[in-house]
């Protein structure tokens, strides 16, 4: 925990905590003028006649003043922690969010969705709650406790010595019984968090196949089983914590019963004025006793929250610290070409896998061609236009673009010149105008609805109410399938790129608009180089080479004319979607 802050600190911060370490000593001695002036009061009444109205008026002044400067210095003390804890975690929340941004597709294999929704939401605020606690308690538990011994030596007697530190083992006794039972349950707590989070994203996500299949019951079982779970768990710490608030008031009533009988059997055998000199000393007495016992409580409340929050800092910093698998070289170099692609004896195998999911992967594209891959599922048509971007760095051989190493490069510069359509459309929460223009937010309206009518997709955007302006629910949820996959077309196209990859994005396409969009591309954009996934034959005909996948590997690759006589996997696709005359067989 403290390895994960520390090392996230700014200046300003550390600056905020030895504030609070000098403002806490200032509190404290407050603190105990109070006390003591409570003890010197009450002697000061019971002497009234000695020692004259004025001295009561004094010590209630300095106690009253005293009061207030401790509540005011308090409140300074809340403040100043509470901007440090936040800046922190801020901080740290951000450092998170850019390390997830950096991760390749390799990378995500290490941590689930759920788990980095988890511990950027959930696991970040216990880390938080830690470290704010930290903050207002850290300094003044230890220093009141250290310095209410110093002043208890002051009013030493064996007896009463003797009842505060049985008490306080009592204390520490039951303490450390309860810690034992609940540090172990808030590992678990974490686990189970991710676990509902799985749950719920699941059933809220695939709503539509859970209703068609009316597998509500079912869900609601898998969600209820581990509901039951994560419920039990927090059960189980909430009544063990619930034990803590009434032991301690046990313990700071008998402690207080203790020391005043204890101190009556003493003072029964003084004579009266000693006597009333001893009652003020007891008064002070029990107060310093039930401060010690106030800041071991406030150590124990810090204690209690510790153990879960390490728990989370522990998953935030396996994230921030997460080795990337794709990093940017220290020494950069400069492109040699514009809009060529080349791939030599590419293999690329999954982490922890020793089987390569493609091997022997070569061809090269000239600026302006279209290249097109096509094979049955899990082929590794999405895998090999995943290394052209860096999302996936090849295991063996050399990806170039524009004639040097992808690796060579900076990953920003190199996806400056790509245009990449996914093949699962996917907007943006904003509106349309900002989702075409997503790579360059200072595009023009002109040139949003110049790639809007490239993607076919002018028409049924001016067709909204306002337009352009238009409102994007979370993830294009209020448009279809189609007007998705033509948004996410346009949005590749409206930077001109050098390069454009569609990863199967015709697919929610009819075929009329898929030639009309691949028509307007040509048009055009003719400089600019096309990488084309499409499981239907009829998309990529046209494509200067096609290469034919099979279990990872390259059966082959050409022109449409020659794979359909010269491939079988190419010709048994071709025929399951078109007729011998049509292929011209």
């Amino acid at each position: 925990m403290f390895k994960l802050l520390f090392k996230n600190m700014k200046a300003k911060n550390w600056f905020a905590v030895l504030g609070i370490f000098l403002l806490t000593l200032a509190q404290v001695f407050f603190m105990m003028q109070v006390v003591t002036s409570i003890g010197l009061l009450t002697n000061a009444v019971q002497n009234s006649q000695t020692e004259g109205v004025d001295a009561i008026w004094r010590y209630g002044l300095i106690m009253v003043v005293c009061a207030i400067l401790m509540a005011a210095v308090e409140i300074i003390i809340r403040f100043v922690a509470s901007a440090a804890a936040a800046s922190t975690v801020t901080m740290l929340r951000q450092k998170l969010y850019e390390r997830v941004n950096e991760f390749a597709l390799a990378d995500f294999a290490s941590f689930s969705t759920e788990s980095l929704i988890t511990r950027t939401t959930n696991d970040m605020q216990n880390v938080h709650l830690a470290w704010l606690t930290f903050l207002k308690t850290a300094f003044v538990a230890p220093i009141t406790m250290v310095w209410s011994i110093i002043l208890l030596v002051q009013y030493a007697n064996p007896g009463l010595t003797g009842v505060t530190a049985a008490w306080l083992f009592v204390l520490v006794a039951a303490v450390v019984v309860l810690l034992m039972l609940v540090t172990p349950k808030f590992k678990v707590v974490q686990k189970l968090t991710d676990a509902l989070n799985v749950s719920s994203r699941e059933n809220l996500t695939g709503v539509r196949v859970v209703r068609a299949f009316n597998a509500e019951k079912y869900q609601e079982e898998k969600f209820e089983k581990v509901n039951v779970e994560f419920t039990k768990v927090q059960i189980f710490t909430g009544r063990a914590i619930s034990v803590f608030t009434p032991l301690i008031m046990l313990v700071m009533m008998g402690l207080s019963l203790s020391i005043l009988w204890v101190s009556a059997y003493v003072i029964n055998g003084m004579d009266v004025e000693a006597a009333k000199i001893a009652f003020g000393t007891t008064n002070s007495f029990v107060m310093l006793a039930n401060q010690i016992v106030m800041s071991f409580v406030l150590l124990v409340t810090l204690i209690v929250i510790w153990p879960r929050a390490s728990v989370s800092a522990k998953r935030i910093q396996q994230v921030i610290e997460h080795e990337v698998s794709v990093l940017d070289t220290d020494n950069p170099v400069e492109f040699k070409e514009e809009g060529t692609i080349e791939f030599k004896n590419v293999g690329f195998a999954y982490p922890g896998s020793d089987k390569e999911a493609v091997s022997d992967i070569s061809f090269k594209v000239k600026k302006g061609e279209t290249i097109a891959f096509i094979g049955a599922t899990g082929s590794g048509k999405t895998t090999i236009i995943n290394m052209i971007p860096r999302m996936a760095d090849c295991t063996r051989g050399e990806v170039l673009v524009d004639g040097v190493n992808v690796k060579d490069v900076r990953q920003a510069d190199l996806r400056n010149r790509i245009g990449y359509a996914p093949q699962r459309g996917f907007l943006f929460k904003g509106i349309i105008k900002d989702n075409i223009a997503f790579k360059n937010p200072n595009m023009t309206l002109e040139d949003v609805r110049w790639a809007a009518e490239i993607a076919d997709a002018d028409g049924f955007v001016s067709q909204k109410r306002n337009g352009y302006e238009s409102e994007v629910a979370q993830g294009g949820s209020n448009f279809s399938g189609g007007q998705k996959q033509r948004l996410c077309i346009a949005r590749a196209v409206a930077t001109k790129p050098e390069i454009l990859i569609f990863d199967d994005s015709f697919s929610a396409l009819d075929y009329k608009t898929d030639k009309t969009v691949r028509g307007r591309i040509a048009e055009r954009l003719p400089g600019t180089t096309r990488v084309i996934i499409a499981q239907r034959v009829g998309t990529i005909m046209d494509a200067d080479q096609i290469v034919v996948l099979d279990q990872g590997k390259m059966v082959g690759i050409g022109k449409h004319k020659d794979l359909v006589r010269n491939c079988p996997v190419y010709q048994e696709i071709a025929l399951s979607q078109l007729s011998k005359e049509e292929l011209g067989l």
